[in-house]
């Protein structure tokens, strides 16, 4: 296994990088750091406050034993959290998803995604070194440079959504028949998934994780059911919400700054219906459900369908309680796009798919989305 830096066109060392700051100098400490296991400290080192939170903290603290990796979150919901990974969480979920591709061949990994979390180390480097292949990346793509790659027989893509979005967006004849995408962190739509199967000849594996659980499910292109990975046990708790069992799973968190135990199962705070032997179907987050006429709407589905909208490059939706109006909850719609999204639109739209459902919303015009380094997004400003 090999680093090819796209950029300077040459492979590169696994070494010791002091402050690494560019996606092949990350990917090349946290492998360095793997294979000798040493223990590292994993976040976005270009987020300014979660830079200053996690120097605040008792740094001998930090560094408990039996551990390889402590990841940070982001802190986009409220104080970031650490997640301490043993070297064993990472082998056997590498070793769960390489079952999955069953009896596919792949000569590389080539991957969108930067290694400042679990989904870019985990997937993007760990799995490539267990197959055995080389790891190809450069700092930023371009879809139509995705393409490209994507062409050559026998190449793993680790990207996101918004990258499978952005392929079904160019003109290309390309085709990937020789190659497998897999994608993580955020929904995609089933109707973007189906139209990339037939547009490139190519199916998008989509992995459905946490930092805390690891790998829980899997589904491929836009089928609705998930399949729990190879020694991931399922249940629901309170409200549905899905627990997980796993050898994935994390065995400390660091939540504002202390130390706590986790004990299986773990409660994540996804919604879900189970429908089968160890699969299940994701309704949606706890904070990103709307209920009407006793029916669940994942604020997730409304984005991705008013983001079909032509001229719309963007939907970020909150839910806002509200007592005193008629309705309990309402729908602040913040929208990216060319043009003003009208009210109307936006009913007619809602109408198509939910019927006479009456959703409460307001929009709001004129704002640029901010997203994470994947493509997660996170928050928005006024423009």
């Amino acid at each position: 296994m090999r680093i090819y830096d796209m950029d300077k066109e040459c492979y590169v060392e696994v070494k010791k990088v002091e402050n690494p700051t560019s996606k092949v100098e990350q990917l090349s400490q946290a492998l360095y750091c793997f294979e000798n296991g040493i223990f590292d400290i994993i976040y976005d080192k270009s987020q300014p406050a979660l830079v200053k939170y996690i120097n605040s903290l008792d740094q001998d603290l930090l560094r408990q034993e039996g551990f390889q990796f402590l990841y940070f979150t982001s802190g986009t919901t409220g104080l970031p959290t650490g997640v301490y990974k043993t070297k064993e969480n990472s082998l056997k979920q590498s070793k769960a998803l390489i079952k999955t591709l069953g009896d596919k061949k792949f000569n590389r990994v080539v991957t969108t995604v930067p290694f400042v979390h679990i989904y870019g180390i985990d997937i993007g480097a760990v799995v490539p070194r267990d197959l055995g292949i080389d790891i190809w990346t450069k700092e930023n793509f371009l879809p139509e440079e995705l393409a490209k790659e994507a062409s050559v027989e026998g190449t793993l893509v680790v990207t996101t959504p918004l990258f499978i979005k952005a392929l079904n967006r160019i003109k290309s004849d390309a085709k990937f028949s020789g190659s497998l995408f897999l994608t993580s962190t955020a929904p995609l739509a089933p109707e973007d998934a189906k139209e990339f199967k037939e547009k490139f000849d190519c199916s998008v594996s989509q992995l459905f994780a946490s930092t805390e659980a690891g790998l829980m499910g899997h589904k491929l292109n836009d089928e609705g059911i998930l399949t729990a990975y190879d020694g991931v046990e399922i249940s629901t708790g309170e409200d549905d919400m899905l627990r997980v069992s796993s050898p994935f799973l994390t065995k400390k968190i660091l939540d504002k700054g202390v130390i706590i135990d986790v004990e299986p199962p773990f409660q994540t705070e996804d919604i879900v219906e189970l429908v089968g032997e160890n699969q299940f179907k994701l309704v949606g987050r706890s904070s990103k459900l709307l209920k009407i006429a006793g029916k669940r709407i994942s604020t997730v589905q409304i984005e991705n369908i008013l983001e079909s909208i032509d001229k719309v490059s963007g939907i970020f939706i909150k839910i806002r309680k509200d007592e005193r109006a008629l309705k309990d909850e309402i729908l602040d719609i913040y929208v990216e796009a060319k043009t003003p999204l009208e009210p109307k639109i936006v009913r007619e739209e809602l109408k198509k798919h939910f019927g006479t459902l009456n959703i409460a919303f307001k929009l709001h015009n004129g704002i640029e989305i901010k997203r994470s380094s994947v493509g997660k997004k996170i928050g928005f400003k006024e423009i």
